[in-house]
């Protein structure tokens, strides 16, 4: 179970947009030229194990995703 977010008691909408979300951060900042980080999805481990749980967890509702 996530420290940060009780994933099976979202919505499956909520679930895709917060899964959208972390994919747009990710996104954004592997375009950004510059050093800086703004969301650290990359340096920070927890990003990815958020996005694993909802992952799973879209994957156990039988729910598509990018």
């Amino acid at each position: 179970m996530s420290f940060f977010v009780n994933v099976q008691g979202m919505t499956t909408s909520g679930l895709l947009a917060m899964h959208r979300s972390i994919r747009e951060r990710l996104a954004e900042e592997d375009n950004n030229i510059s050093s800086e980080k703004i969301f650290g999805v990359r340096e920070f481990p927890d990003w990815k194990q958020q996005a694993d749980e909802m992952e799973e967890e879209l994957d156990r509702r039988g729910v598509s995703y990018d």
